[in-house]
């Protein structure tokens, strides 16, 4: 008897459920911390720092190959541009020459001179755009209410931060290039200064609610332009159904006395 009451007990609690009790706004609020949205921002967060990620991946490659204090110069001769590396090649997998054009794809690859490091920019810039829109539609769209104007407004406004963040960075990395020989330096210039331009206008935007107040703005535009216009038909259907109804010539005293 015992052990029949043992065996009870064990499978009662094998087979033991919990029930929650919630209310609908303990409902509402379970539903939205669980939403998928979390996810696309998540997504979208990440984004914004795959180029910064890769540009990371190959200053280390480059200071693995030339050393941290790995020396490039840019040269003009015949009238095309060279980069010519100081050193002993010897010691080096992957510049494993003294001069290379530079338009070579090693040293365009591995973000080395003025020109490299402007394209790097470019790329990267355009990597988080093709990265981030898709990631901003979808968490608009995964949104309790979706608008348009405010999927707009947050599209403009990620376009001029990555605009911002990557033509600043160029900039500054073009500047410390001409500055100084050492190949690393405009790359990690161009990477710190990538993500502090990205995280300050980031707070900045949050800061001043810029990209609500421009959603804002696209509403009321709308409104005083196309929902002026839908109002202004609306009514005047209204006074056309009122006038046929009534026995009245449609379009009288609208239209024609």
């Amino acid at each position: 008897m015992e052990r029949s009451d043992k065996q009870l007990a064990e499978s009662i609690k094998s087979n033991s459920h919990t029930l929650y009790i919630l209310s609908v706004e303990q409902l509402t609020s379970l539903h939205q911390d669980t939403t998928p949205t979390d996810k696309a921002n998540i997504a979208r967060s990440s984004a914004d720092y795959v180029s910064s990620m890769l540009d990371i991946k190959t200053c280390i490659k480059m200071v693995r190959d030339l050393g941290a204090k790995g020396r490039v110069y840019e040269k003009v001769i015949d009238g095309k541009q060279y980069i010519i590396f100081k050193g002993h090649p010897g010691l080096r997998t992957i510049f494993t020459g003294t001069k290379y054009l530079a338009s070579n794809a090693k040293v365009v690859d591995m973000v080395i001179g003025k020109a490299a490091v402007k394209n790097s920019a470019r790329l990267g810039g355009r990597l988080t755009i093709f990265l981030t829109v898709p990631l901003i539609i979808l968490e608009h769209i995964l949104k309790d209410e979706f608008l348009l104007s405010d999927l707009v407004a947050d599209l403009a406004v990620s376009i001029v931060k990555v605009g911002v963040s990557s033509i600043l960075a160029a900039v500054i990395a073009t500047a410390v290039g001409t500055a100084t020989t050492i190949a690393a330096a405009p790359l990690a210039v161009a990477i710190f200064v990538g993500l502090a331009s990205g995280y300050t206008l980031n707070k900045i935007d949050d800061r001043f609610s810029i990209t609500i107040k421009l959603g804002q703005v696209l509403r009321d535009i709308e409104d005083n332009t196309i929902g002026a216009f839908s109002r202004g038909m609306w009514e005047l259907e209204k006074t056309l159904r009122w006038q046929i109804v009534n026995g009245i010539s449609p379009g009288k005293g609208i239209f024609y006395p």
